[in-house]
């Protein structure tokens, strides 16, 4: 099972004057990650490393961005795993406070830094689902999407435009084959539905 975000996260650690400040990133097409770090760059321009970590689709990468070797990129990349996230971005921009803590140390923090930001984060699982648009008379509308809304259906849209309405609505890939059983079916597509994670 893995897990996604869907907004950004910043948390800050401090250590020996060095400021470390962790961003998480969601990666939802191939152009995410340059936005992400050419804006991190622009927000944190005086840094003096910006190192990361991401997996998106079937790729994972990570750099110490001239941090000794395998104390950012890589540890940052195990938290993204051991977490479960996929098509996330875990940046830590570090300002040097002037004092050398040691490549023991610097990873710790490194590792604090992510940990920390991790924890803010809502995750979601990706489930695998239809994205349906159904006519439906107006006068059904409200009974329609008080069901939907009670079978954990996720409207995206209800278009008023004609006589009769078309909703559109994302409906997990499980429950499909109830589902065109029951409505008018205008049009259907591959979609993912979002399910918050629940804390023990």
């Amino acid at each position: 099972m893995s897990y996604v975000i869907n907004e950004m996260y910043v948390a800050e650690v401090v250590v020996e004057k060095s400021r470390f400040i962790g961003i998480l990133c969601p990666l939802t097409s191939d152009n995410d990650f340059e936005l992400y770090f050419s804006e991190a760059k622009k927000t944190f321009k005086d840094a003096r490393h910006y190192t990361y970590a991401l997996r998106y689709q079937n790729i994972e990468k990570a750099s110490d961005d001239g941090e000794p070797a395998n104390t950012a990129g890589l540890p940052l990349l195990n938290l993204l795993k051991t977490n479960d996230f996929s098509n996330t971005l875990l940046i830590v921009v570090r300002y040097f406070g002037g004092k050398k803590l040691g490549a023991g140390r610097l990873l710790r923090t490194y590792v604090e830094t992510g940990v920390k930001v991790i924890n803010q984060a809502t995750k979601y699982m990706e489930i695998p689902a239809f994205c349906y648009e159904i006519i439906v008379p107006i006068s059904d509308y409200e009974r329609v999407k008080h069901y939907l809304v009670k079978a954990e259906h996720e409207i995206i849209d209800s278009d008023f435009s004609n006589l009769d309405v078309i909703i559109t609505v994302n409906v997990s890939k499980a429950n499909a084959p109830m589902f065109e059983s029951i409505y008018n079916i205008k049009s259907k597509s591959e979609a993912v539905l979002l399910k918050e994670e629940e804390n023990e």
